[in-house]
This record gives structure tokens, sequence and C-alpha cells, in this order.
């Protein structure tokens, strides 16, 4: 995403007809798809994967350090965790719940992979987080 950097100068450009031209050479990055947390995000998420990919105890899965780092990120890596969820079904929830310090998921449907994951994704659309 692009952000024109308005000023006086940039409302008021000094040659007619050229505003749009002077606004795109004033033009700066801010936080796009590709920004440094998402990059990171990326590397600790595949780490986590790659290496507890034989694990069936979500406990050990969750004190992965690579998952320790996710969760350390803090809530800004909600919508990362979030987008990740709705590519592939995995076990988020913890991060989500440390992340976010709530939980759409009742009881009843605790250890329901899939139901919990429904749940989350749409706690997220809710909260603004995914579309």
């Amino acid at each position: 995403m692009y952000l024109p950097f308005l000023s006086n100068q940039a409302l008021a450009p000094s040659v007619p007809g050229r505003y749009t031209d002077f606004i795109m050479q004033q033009q700066i990055k801010i936080d796009t798809p590709t920004s440094e947390r998402e990059t990171r995000f990326r590397a600790l998420a595949d780490q986590w994967r790659l290496e507890t990919g034989p694990l069936s105890s979500s406990s050990k899965i969750a004190a992965h350090p690579a998952y320790q780092e996710i969760i350390g990120m803090g809530p800004a890596a909600i919508p990362l965790v979030l987008r990740e969820l709705q590519e592939r079904c995995d076990h988020w929830f913890a991060a989500l719940r440390a992340l976010s310090g709530e939980n759409p998921v009742p009881r009843e449907f605790a250890g329901r992979v899939p139901k919990m994951r429904e749940l989350w994704l749409e706690w997220g659309r809710e909260k603004g987080y995914i579309s």
C-alpha cells in the first residue's frame, strides 16, 4: 500500500496540471503485505511446522521455540496467524488465545480441530482481522 505524503506544497503544487505527478513523486512506502513482520512470521511458521510435524502432543507443539516466538510478536501477529489458519488447518489455537486473550471455542468443541478452525476464522472476520 502506498500513501501520498501530503503537505501544503503537495496540496498546491507550483505547476498546474501536474498534481498527480507531484503526488506520485512524494509517495512513501508503508506496511506492505511482504513486511518484515510477515517474512519473519512465515519463516517461523515454516520452521515450526517442519520441526513439529511428527509430534502428536498439542502442548509440545505449542511449546516449540518458533511457536513461542510467534506469540512474542504480540497482537500484530493475529492477522498473520488467521491467514495461515485460512490456508491450512493447523494447531494455531493456543497462539490465538495467547495473542488475543480470547477464546471463541465453547468447551463442547474443544479438540474438534475443524470446528475450532471455523470458529476462530469467524471470530477473525467479526473482529476485522481477515475478510
